[in-house]
């Protein structure tokens, strides 16, 4: 056991120095998991998966693209799926490249420390983040940099949720130049039945069983057909002869310049430009999407404006690739920053000569509320320098690199609003026109005042010149009227009328004492004390009718107390009916020397089972066993418990013990994972066992009921309260077995046999240690240690504890030389300090 755990831990030591080739994906989900739970930082995971080649696109997909090929040829007269794959594989020539997800995304160092700020450091860490949390990277203790504006179209080339794959199954068309590691298809039909399949060798010729080499290599699919015809038609004079390409083969091009990863790749040879720029990883910070040259022969074949693709959907520019084609992207000649209220506000690569009317054409134009009249632009060039543009001269004006065009946004202020507010019925802003220059006007377009309005004061706040608000009052009753002179509305008026509902909705009545639903109620004219008692449920048995007691304030802020008498049938009788007034307090009280009922409930092995109303509240155990009939011949003596429902305090003493246990629980699980190495050092919380004995409210009360029956009255003879369950077991003929025995179960118990005897039945020899380690645990539950003269009775469980170990003479000995020597080293140093 001991030699498997250090093989374990020796392997986990060893896990990064074995891991020097391409992980796996088991490999990776491995060493994620260990070096979490050995606390290894997110910083240090993060360099030692790039050291290793795993890239955040494997990170996050955990899958392997598979490659597929084809090779050979032969004459076959057999049906074959003639369905192409993209066999480019997107990889670069130089061996200082690495295939990242059938695309290049950076250098695999397999040595080394990576840069904290390149873009596959930040990538990786953003992938680890979320999967293993990291709370010893001091760098996200750091204010973060502002982010950078992003560059329009950048993303395209280098997002991952994009795939830039050639549609391999199109016709070919009638151009396509045939080449080495191309399949054709030689199909014959008519008087002979035969299809031919073969792959053009480097040489450029297939090779046709019986016939010899056919060279097509060099030719256009449409001149491969004539040739197949001419030199086939020999041997199949009445037959059709058609060639058609299957698998295409593979090219190199050249992707240089400001390419992510610039290098030599095998594509398609469906491949076009903007699959060349996907597999080079993009173009880079500085790299120009609106001038990408293709070269080939040493000819400039096409500049391609991907703007024209992005923004105009015209693929005139995505031409096909060919073996040996060079791409290059120059860096770009004038970047102009479009902030603001745009629609795109982004970065956008701008040809010389363009305006800033096209640059607003590429970000989408104006946003909805955006401020058209003048636009400012910044331009650093040959000094800082600032012009207003207006949207009549941004045509005319041509932009220059650095330009920072600034689009403000309006005033978030109102030419023509006024507003109502409260008790209207519609309230809300209203356009200030002719229909609502006046406050009349303005209330009767907003269909008047509701009928709770409090019309004798009402407030309109206006705004002066300055931006400062001003409170004008006015007397709503008598603008409406006539009485008063109506008031000039102006723009951002407020109106606020306020509501005598809601005041009134302040206004309670409040209810104590020996009714069924106390509380406080909505005032109501008119309510009288038994209007309120009837609303509260009605009275309690336990509530005195005479001298109710009801509280009022006063104007002065003094309590006054009156007492009356309600009537037991609550009539509205005029003479004795008191009519409430806002937040009064009535108070029943109750009924002097009442007594609550006590009902309790007797169960099993008695004679007559069921609920027993008591007479008073002193009533006994003994008292209901009378009351049932007496103790049936099957009950256990030892077998009686009552269950009791815990009161307020006693459940409030349970939640302090049950949570003074779990935070000891959890400060002995804390200790005990500090002291162990790669385990998550969390306290172990026991939630469920908490809830689950917070409602059991119920406790257990044993009772011996041959000392209650023999003397009714003792101490034992327990005094009852509502709620009580009385339980009579019936007598049991086994003796159980638990706790620290071989043998843990039931035996049959035999009459007058101790302890011992019952040890032996579980396959432990009683001796005196054993005996002091047991108790015994009764029907009703009640636990008793061991004394040499009790005898076991029926229905018992035996519990033997576990024995804690000695320590041995070699630990006393030990733990001795120890003390020994810490006493001789302090007396020394005592000595030397001395001198």
């Amino acid at each position: 056991m001991k030699l498997s755990k250090a093989l374990l831990l020796l392997s986990i030591a060893l896990l990064p120095a074995v891991a020097l080739a391409d992980m796996t994906d088991q490999q990776i989900i491995k060493y994620v998991s260990e070096a979490s739970a050995k606390g290894t930082s997110q910083a240090e995971m993060v360099q030692y998966l790039l050291s290793q080649g795993v890239s955040p696109q494997r990170l996050q997909q955990l899958k392997e693209k598979f490659k597929s090929s084809q090779s050979g040829s032969k004459g076959t007269s057999a049906t074959t799926d003639r369905r192409r794959t993209n066999n480019g594989e997107g990889r670069a020539a130089s061996a200082t490249t690495s295939k990242t997800n059938g695309r290049l995304m950076g250098t695999s160092a397999k040595s080394g420390k990576f840069d904290e700020t390149s873009a596959d450091y930040l990538s990786m860490q953003d992938a680890l983040t979320g999967l293993v949390p990291d709370s010893t990277n001091q760098s996200m203790l750091l204010p973060l940099e502002p982010e950078k504006p992003k560059i329009f179209g950048h993303e395209m080339f280098n997002n991952e949720n994009i795939s830039f794959e050639p549609n391999m199954n199109i016709a070919t068309p009638a151009n396509y130049v045939l080449g080495a590691g191309d399949v054709v298809f030689i199909d014959i039909y008519g008087a002979s039945q035969l299809t031919i399949e073969g792959t053009i060798s480097p040489d450029g010729c297939i090779v046709i069983e019986d016939f010899g080499p056919l060279q097509l290599g060099g030719l256009t699919v449409e001149e491969a057909n004539r040739r197949a015809r001419q030199k086939l038609s020999s041997c199949y004079a009445d037959s059709k002869i058609k060639l058609t390409v299957g698998q295409t083969r593979t090219i190199q091009v050249n992707v240089m310049g400001e390419v992510q990863v610039p290098g030599t790749y095998t594509l398609s040879a469906f491949a076009t430009v903007f699959h060349a720029l996907y597999y080079a990883g993009g173009v880079s910070e500085i790299g120009s999407l609106r001038s990408a040259k293709l070269f080939r022969d040493n000819k400039l074949v096409a500049d391609v404006d991907v703007y024209d693709y992005i923004l105009n959907g015209q693929l005139s520019g995505d031409i096909r690739l060919q073996d040996n084609d060079v791409l290059v992207v120059a860096p770009y000649s004038v970047m102009v920053n479009i902030a603001g209220k745009a629609k795109r506000p982004m970065l956008y690569e701008m040809k010389p000569g363009e305006s800033i009317g096209k640059a607003l054409e590429y970000a989408g134009g104006f946003a909805a509320d955006a401020y058209q009249k003048s636009m400012r632009l910044v331009r650093t060039s040959g000094g800082m320098q600032v012009f207003n543009i207006a949207p009549d001269n941004m045509n005319d004006f041509t932009v220059a690199d650095g330009d920072s065009l600034f689009i403000d946004s309006v005033l978030m202020r109102y030419e023509n609003m006024v507003e109502l507010k409260g008790a209207v019925f519609r309230p809300g802003m209203y356009q200030l026109n002719e229909q609502t220059r006046t406050v009349r006007q303005l209330l009767a377009y907003a269909d008047g005042l509701t009928e709770t309005a409090f019309t004798s004061r009402a407030v309109l706040q206006r705004m002066r010149k300055d931006r400062q608000m001003e409170v004008i009052p006015l007397n709503l009753e008598s603008i409406v009227s006539g009485k008063a002179a109506d008031v000039t509305l102006q723009n951002e008026d407020v109106i606020f009328v306020p509501d005598t509902k809601e005041q009134k909705e302040n206004q309670t009545l409040t209810i104590r004492g020996e009714v069924f639903e106390p509380g406080i109620y909505q005032f109501a004219h008119n309510t009288t004390v038994e209007d309120l008692v009837l609303q509260a449920g009605g009275l309690k048995e336990s509530a005195s009718a005479n001298k109710v007691s009801i509280a009022r304030r006063d104007r002065a802020g003094r309590i006054k107390t009156f007492t009356i008498d309600l009537n037991h049938n609550l009539s509205a009788d005029a003479k004795s009916s008191f009519i409430l007034e806002p937040n009064d307090e009535v108070l029943v009280k109750r009924i002097e020397g009442y007594a609550e009922k006590v009902t309790v409930s007797i169960e099993g092995e008695v004679n007559f089972q069921g609920e027993f109303s008591l007479a008073n509240d002193h009533s006994r155990i003994s008292d209901v066993i009378a009351m049932a009939g007496g103790l049936t011949e099957s009950a256990a003596e030892n077998g009686v418990y009552v269950l009791r429902q815990m009161d307020d305090e006693e459940l409030r003493v349970r939640r302090n013990r049950l949570d003074a246990n779990r935070y000891y629980n959890s400060h002995v699980a804390i200790q005990r994972s500090s002291q162990m190495q790669g385990v998550t050092k969390l306290p172990i919380t026991d939630s469920l066992m908490v809830v689950r004995d917070t409602r059991e409210d119920l406790y257990k009360v044993a009772v011996d009921v041959r000392k209650v029956l023999k003397k009714p009255g003792c101490a034992e003879d327990l005094v009852l309260r509502d709620g009580d369950i009385i339980v009579v077991e019936k007598v049991k003929n086994t003796v159980t077995l638990g706790g620290n025995v071989p043998y843990v179960g039931t035996v049959p118990y035999v009459k007058g046999k101790t302890l011992k005897y019952y040890l032996r039945q579980g396959g432990i020899r009683p001796t005196h240690r054993n005996l002091k380690m047991a108790y015994t645990i009764s029907q009703n539950g009640q636990a008793m240690s061991y004394r040499r003269w009790r005898k076991i009775e029926p229905g018992s469980e035996i519990y033997l504890r576990e024995t804690t170990s000695e320590m041995t003479t070699a630990q006393k000995t030990a733990i001795f030389t120890s003390v020994a020597s810490t006493f001789a080293t302090a007396a020394a140093v005592v000595i030397a300090v001395l001198k």
